[in-house]
């Protein structure tokens, strides 16, 4: 009976190591992601008639790398190409306008100050999409500020969401250029949600479980047996 329970035990660990996500690279463990909603409430003018109106919905997500080394100027930490340079950590649909995560520098940033209402949350860097009419798609940036108390302790990485009822402003920017004239798509954050854990990797924790507790239910019974 209890080789049976060993060998489920097994079963449930290698099945999480073989599902892909722990196998893939050992920095993928450090991944966190975060979803966000909300809704369009401007659109800068030369974007207008495009893709963009007042009032759409808004989704989307992005992905950091937790153990990212901090940079720290003052009351500010850095966290710089946190997002890892791939196109999939930045995911935002409004409408039928598909934006993902370019190529460049890209960073989040946390403030923590003395002063009530100081601090801040930024995460900032390049996206790719189609054009809109001249303007190119440029920049983007996710501001959280202007809080009602004081959220952050320290410059630490946030690993699950600042809560948004805290800050007064929260905004999801898309920047489009041409030639230096810039217009900006804004939306006002209604939600931000971490993702959780794979299914893959809560069987594997479950499995070690598993084997931890017989391990020590042997070992108890062999010293049961010698006393």
């Amino acid at each position: 009976m209890k080789s049976s329970i060993v060998r489920i035990g097994l079963g449930i660990v290698v099945g999480g190591l073989l599902s892909g996500s722990l196998l893939a690279n050992s920095a993928m463990a450090t991944l966190v992601t975060f979803n966000f909603t909300g809704a369009v409430t401007s659109v800068g003018t030369q974007l207008a008639g495009g893709p963009f109106s007042v009032g759409q919905a808004a989704t989307g997500s992005y992905s950091f790398e937790s153990t990212t080394p901090v940079s720290v100027s003052g009351v500010t930490g850095t966290y710089n190409g946190a997002l890892t340079g791939s196109p999939t950590h930045l995911n935002v649909t409004i409408g039928t306008y598909v934006a993902s995560l370019a190529a460049g520098d890209n960073n989040i940033q946390v403030k923590n100050t003395a002063g009530a209402s100081g601090d801040a949350y930024k995460v900032e860097g390049l996206f790719s999409g189609s054009p809109v009419g001249t303007h190119d798609a440029r920049s983007f940036d996710i501001s959280l500020t202007h809080p009602s108390g004081n959220p952050f302790n320290s410059v630490a990485l946030p690993t699950t969401p600042p809560s948004l009822n805290t800050f007064a402003d929260r905004t999801l920017r898309l920047v489009f250029e041409n030639g230096g004239n810039s217009r900006t798509v804004i939306v006002a954050l209604g939600a931000l949600t971490a993702v959780p854990l794979p299914p893959a990797v809560i069987l594997f924790g479950a499995g070690l479980i598993a084997l931890v507790g017989l391990g020590a239910g042997s070992w108890r019974q062999r010293n049961n047996s010698l006393a």
